[in-house]
């Protein structure tokens, strides 16, 4: 078990979660990211009569283990040289108002600053 869970953890690299830059024309940097989700089990047991077993006879046994690996992007961090900000991908328009209404106090606040 100890070598497969090795081996899962080898599949997700670095550039798997935060993903290479791209640069756009206007200059600006972006970033995807996603979130990685792993789940691992694995299980057995013997089965048949109830018996004292010597060592060179073998008994029934059944087993199993699965794996699922869930990556699913999440958002995209853009560095415009002025700002830095982060654009959640999500299928929650409660998330998106939530964002937006952020986005919105934000500027409030600046511009009440500025003046």
């Amino acid at each position: 078990m100890e070598k497969t869970a090795e081996r899962l953890t080898g599949l997700i690299d670095v550039n798997t979660v935060i993903g290479k830059p791209v640069f756009s024309a206007s200059g600006a940097q972006i970033i995807p990211f996603t979130k990685v989700t792993m789940g691992y089990l694995s299980g057995g047991g013997e089965y048949g009569e109830v018996k004292a077993i010597k060592d060179d006879e073998c008994f029934p046994f059944a087993g199993g283990a699965g794996t699922v690996v869930n990556i699913k992007p999440a958002g995209f961090l853009i560095d415009d040289g002025k700002e830095c900000r982060v654009v959640k991908v999500t299928d929650d328009p409660l998330d998106g108002l939530i964002e937006k209404a952020s986005e919105l106090v934000g500027k409030i606040i600046k511009s009440n600053e500025a003046e």
